[in-house]
């Protein structure tokens, strides 16, 4: 996909929702070796790219965006999400 492709309008097109889930699943492995979760195989098993991209990713007044764009926040904010689900994670990980 044309990386200066503007996403105008939610829901999102097969095209553009597979690009944004390939940049998330991108991220995603940058932040766990960064932070190296306590548990990372539950914390693996609770990202979901899709839904990322689909409930938390997009706010209101954000669009129209190019994918350029879309990759650079998700890059930069990707790290709050996994870092809840690695918290997640751990409370689930006490429960066992």
């Amino acid at each position: 996909m044309d990386s200066h492709a503007v996403i105008e309008a939610l829901p999102l097109n097969g095209d553009q929702r597979a690009a944004l889930v390939e940049i998330a699943n991108r991220v995603f492995e940058k932040v766990i070796d960064r932070i190296e979760p306590e548990n990372e195989a539950l914390t693996r098993k609770l990202w979901d790219p899709g839904d990322y991209i689909e409930n938390h990713f997009f706010q209101d007044g954000m669009l129209p965006m190019t994918l350029d764009y879309a990759d650079y926040l998700i890059d930069a904010f990707l790290v709050h999400h996994v870092i809840d689900l690695a918290v997640q994670a751990d409370k689930q990980a006490e429960l066992i």
